[in-house]
């Protein structure tokens, strides 16, 4: 599948390296004292743990993480900053730790590892699992409990490869693309493609738990932008192709997400001008073109973070 141009790829990086993740987004309804700790609370820092296979994965464990027994919630995040997952991860208060899997590069740095190496994914979730069995805090027989996975840009090269793995599909329960799902199109990289037409194939196993979760079998939510992608599908181009495909008419919608965590550079809001919902399925278009506005959507995760099958530390505000 080609790449997006070089200059949209700087572009893109140097808005992603200015992110700093700070403070929280106000919801209705939502305490803004609630996670506040007493003087008397002396939490344990967080930790974070390169694994040793490679230091481009890195574990989480949060300072205010509540245990549940031996059983552990897991996320796994391709390309997002890892910073900001983490981040945003404490502010939609989920109980779980993350996994982050950060490589430099578009979505073929992705794909390759885990094309080559279908074992790839259950290696990373076996070191991250006895590197948390080797804390002093963790429970030596620690299990993991649910597993969801959530895929900025170019990360969508490592989830279509991990669900070509039966064991891998199963497993998972959860799945957030955050404008993240780009895809060849027909007769991609011959003489005879088809522009504007999504491949089925390279859809395929993206189609497979889309139905499963229109089912409420799992758990699945696709944002998308506006951003052009010139050669091949772009996240918006593929959301209309699973609409399509589970017969979804979406809704119009107006609603505008504020940024949750502060920058250096201003903030950008998401305007949703649709959605469509079925159960676990869950699709959210916004109308920004723009590669702020692309970044954008990796910047409110929280927003949608909630929906995902992981323990909540506490009650959070329904996403709309």
């Amino acid at each position: 599948m080609r790449s997006i141009s070089y200059s949209t790829f700087v572009m893109l990086t140097v808005v992603f390296w200015c992110i700093v993740t700070q403070n929280a987004r106000s919801e209705p309804g939502q305490d803004q004292d609630a996670t506040t700790q007493t003087a008397s609370a002396q939490p344990a820092p967080d930790r974070t743990l390169s694994l040793p296979s490679d230091t481009r994965h890195t574990l989480w464990i949060p300072s205010d993480y509540q245990h549940q027994g031996k059983t552990i919630d897991v996320l796994v995040d391709f390309h997002s900053s890892p910073s900001l997952v983490r981040a945003s991860t404490r502010l939609a208060k989920l109980n779980c730790v993350v996994i982050s899997v950060k490589y430099a590069g578009l979505s073929s740095v992705y794909r390759v590892p885990f094309s080559k190496n279908r074992q790839l994914f259950a290696a990373i979730l076996d070191e991250a699992l006895n590197a948390l069995r080797a804390e002093t805090d963790f429970p030596k027989d620690a299990q993991w409990g649910q597993l969801a996975i959530t895929s900025f840009s170019a990360g969508f090269g490592a989830v279509r490869e991990i669900l070509k793995t039966q064991d891998d599909f199963e497993r998972i329960n959860g799945i957030f693309m955050v404008d993240s799902l780009y895809c060849g199109y027909v007769g991609d990289s011959t003489d005879a493609i088809e522009k504007g037409v999504v491949s089925p194939p390279l859809m395929k196993d993206f189609l497979r738990f889309a139905k499963l979760a229109a089912d409420g079998e799992k758990v699945m939510i696709i944002t998308h932008s506006m951003v052009p992608t010139p050669g091949y599908a772009s996240t918006c181009e593929t959301a209309d192709y699973l609409m399509d495909q589970l017969d979804l008419e979406p809704e119009p919608v107006a609603i505008v997400v504020e940024p949750a965590i502060k920058s250096e550079i201003q903030a950008v809001k998401i305007r949703l001008y649709r959605k469509a919902i079925r159960k676990g399925f869950s699709l959210y278009g916004s109308s920004g073109g723009g590669g702020a506005d692309h970044v954008a959507h990796m910047r409110n995760m929280d927003y949608w973070l909630p929906a995902l099958p992981i323990a909540k530390r506490e009650a959070h505000t329904k996403v709309p």
